[in-house]
């Protein structure tokens, strides 16, 4: 693996997310790109939300907005280029100026994992986690996305989810072939299905092999019920894990009608939880 993206709004960066992305970074020898959202083709949110957001930065100049959005900019890359510093990552910078969903789905073209902010949006009222922003992001992104932790403290086991869709084993695959350094860690595989989808024994079989050939401590855990509480009750049991969980809806109707079942585990886990399509 050779480039991550560290996405933020150009107004509201995060320090202490860095941590995780140090953390990934140190562990696959990466760099660390930051992408910074300016949003200039169509700001939505008012003087006061984008002075008091450049205030908390140090920001305080409040008289010309563009130039709040400019100085707030400049503060955010440079804290962020001190904070890799003291990390101890490479780093580099894109202002991306234009639509932020177009911007970062084209910058995901090219890299090989994207990371973000569950609560990033670009709207002017406050949203539920996560945000329409970083739904369409996980639907449209052409890379694999890991939603960071507010706060990192390390990991000491990894969580594989298992819905009974293929695209569940394309996430496991993806994660695998991305951070081959994590196969000692404790790996703790989890299905849970209404329907049981995947009832073939020799599927089980053969996923089971697959497992056993790139970690080294894997157990299975398995159980009726349905696929989004049981896996919330199963995620929420499980402290200083990394969540991989499969496809997030391209569909916008069939995703609005049947919302994905990483939203509620996006909602109340505080770990890095990683989410690839096929």
């Amino acid at each position: 693996m050779e480039k991550i993206l560290f996405v933020t709004d150009a107004i509201k960066l995060n320090t202490k997310m860095l941590d995780f992305a140090a953390f990934l970074c140190n562990l696959s020898k990466s760099k660390l790109t930051g992408i910074f959202l300016e949003n200039q083709e169509n700001e939505l949110r008012s003087a006061d939300m984008i002075t008091q957001s450049a205030a908390m930065c140090g920001t305080s100049i409040t008289d010309d907005i563009s130039m709040v959005k400019e100085h707030c900019c400049k503060d955010n890359i440079e804290q962020f280029q001190e904070a890799c510093e003291r990390r101890g990552i490479g780093c580099t910078v894109h202002r991306d100026r234009g639509n932020p969903l177009q911007e970062i789905i084209r910058e995901s073209r090219y890299a090989d994992l994207l990371l973000l902010d569950g609560e990033t949006s670009f709207l002017p009222e406050q949203e539920a986690i996560p945000t329409s922003f970083v739904k369409s992001v996980l639907a449209d992104a052409e890379c694999p996305v890991i939603i960071l932790p507010v706060a990192f403290e390390g990991i000491e086991q990894l969580v594989f989810t298992l819905d009974g869709h293929p695209s569940s084993i394309f996430a496991i695959k993806q994660f695998t072939y991305l951070l081959p350094q994590l196969n000692e860690q404790r790996t703790v595989v989890v299905s849970i299905n209404e329907e049981e989808t995947i009832p073939d024994p020799e599927d089980r079989y053969k996923l089971k092999e697959w497992l056993h050939m790139h970690y080294k401590n894997i157990e299975f855990v398995s159980s009726p019920g349905n696929v989004k509480i049981g896996l919330l009750e199963l995620v929420l049991q499980r402290s200083k894990a990394f969540i991989v969980m499969g496809a997030y809806g391209r569909n916008k109707l069939s995703n609005f009608l049947h919302p994905s079942h990483a939203d509620p585990v996006l909602r109340t886990t505080s770990q890095p939880v990683f989410i690839a399509h096929q």
